[in-house]
């Protein structure tokens, strides 16, 4: 075989590593991505396992029109901080979708409703304390609401609870 030969065959050899490179990389960041996806899915369901946050959420949702911190403070007496806790996690949760750390739709499944009237219950709190503070206080929780909002009304006009929706959904075969 002459040096011509085997440079060509040495081409044609480091092009078709660089292409499996290329595939090979390509998978692993697939991997990644839905590894981390399945990560945020575990993380986002804790929250439902912890004590504080389930009574901050019924604390929260059984509570009257409050529209200063004052007035939050004296009715939930020293759970308030649990029940702010609740804004302060949706405003994360925000944040992350935005950013993409986290899924839309992921977030949408598992907190969409909660969030939603989370944001209706407490916007006379939030926006006293834009008044005297500015207008970045729970600025992506807000975002997230209006998301949310916004796609419902562009996508789930005729959504039903999943109990209706799915009830003949049959677990993938293995």
């Amino acid at each position: 075989m002459d040096l011509d030969t085997a440079a060509n065959y040495a081409e044609v050899i480091g092009l078709l590593t660089l292409l499996g490179a290329a595939v090979y990389s390509w998978y692993q960041i697939k991997e990644m991505k839905a590894s981390r996806e399945s990560q945020g899915a575990l993380i986002l369901s804790e929250h439902l396992h912890k004590p504080d946050f389930v009574g901050a959420v019924v604390a929260m949702s059984s509570q009257p029109d409050i529209s200063t911190m004052e007035e939050l403070k004296q009715h939930h007496g020293d759970e308030w901080k649990h029940v702010l806790t609740l804004a302060t996690t949706w405003e994360t949760l925000g944040a992350l979708v935005h950013r993409g750390d986290l899924d839309f739709h992921l977030v949408y499944d598992i907190y969409g409703g909660l969030i939603v009237f989370s944001h209706e219950k407490m916007l006379p709190l939030i926006e006293d304390e834009r008044r005297l503070y500015d207008e970045t206080r729970l600025e992506w929780f807000t975002w997230l609401a209006e998301r949310i909002n916004e796609y419902n009304q562009k996508n789930n006009n005729d959504a039903q609870p999943a109990h209706f929706e799915y009830k003949n959904w049959k677990p993938p075969n293995k």
